[in-house]
This record gives structure tokens, C-alpha cells and sequence, in this order.
């Protein structure tokens, strides 16, 4: 299983703030008026090298929520719930963009950049 499809087992259910979970791919019908999570690869990167091998790899996954235009959640309790589980789950929270609205929904987003490095490959 990818780390990818490993992740969205893990949110997939887990907030109840968060209306659905997607991943690599968002309908077009989602309403503007719920609040979301999508998710997809970002970069992978070979590391641990010796002996002309690399021993693991380092998965970056681009994880973005998009807030309903009618939410009154508070985004930054939003946020830090959602990067603390990130870590307790192995994941290294590597970035965070900032909030910017859509143009197109004018729904308010946040993207997270996480790291995960699967040793043994």
C-alpha cells in the first residue's frame, strides 16, 4: 500500500469537522458549503545511500482542507488538531503555506506539506 493510500486510511472518518476526505482527485459538485480534505503525492526522494543503494525513501504528501464558505470553526484549532495526528502518526509536518480563498468556490484553504521516510525499500 502506498504511503499515500496509508494516509487516507488514517484521516478518512477521523474528523468529524471534516465532511469528506479526498484523494489525488476532488468531483466537481462538491459543495461550497462543506468542509473537506484533499490529499496527494507531492515529491518522493531517494535517501540513505551506500554501497551504490539507497535504503529508504522520503514521500512528501501536499494535504489541503478547504473550509465550507459557511464554517465557524475555529481554522487554527483546525489546523494544530490536524498536525498534531500528522505527527503522531510518523509524519513530519514539513511546510505550511498559509490560508488563501479560492477563486472560483471562494472557499478559505489551508495547505499542509507532510514527510514520511520508508526505511527498507
Amino acid at each position: 500500500m502506498t504511503v499515500l493510500s496509508n494516509l487516507y486510511k488514517s484521516l478518512n472518518g477521523h474528523f468529524k469537522w471534516a465532511d469528506k476526505v479526498y484523494i489525488k482527485s476532488v468531483p466537481d459538485k462538491v459543495p461550497k458549503d462543506s468542509t473537506f480534505i484533499f490529499m496527494r503525492d507531492s515529491t518522493q526522494q531517494l535517501k540513505d545511500f551506500g554501497s551504490n543503494a539507497f535504503r529508504s525513501m522520503e514521500y512528501d504528501l501536499e494535504i489541503q482542507i478547504f473550509y465550507s464558505t459557511k464554517s465557524t470553526l475555529d481554522y487554527d484549532s483546525v489546523e494544530l488538531d490536524l498536525m498534531r495526528f500528522l505527527i503522531s502518526k510518523g509524519y513530519v509536518v514539513s511546510n505550511v503555506r498559509g490560508r488563501i480563498q479560492d477563486p472560483d468556490t471562494f472557499q478559505d484553504y489551508q495547505t499542509i506539506i507532510v514527510s514520511k521516510t520508508e526505511r527498507g525499500i
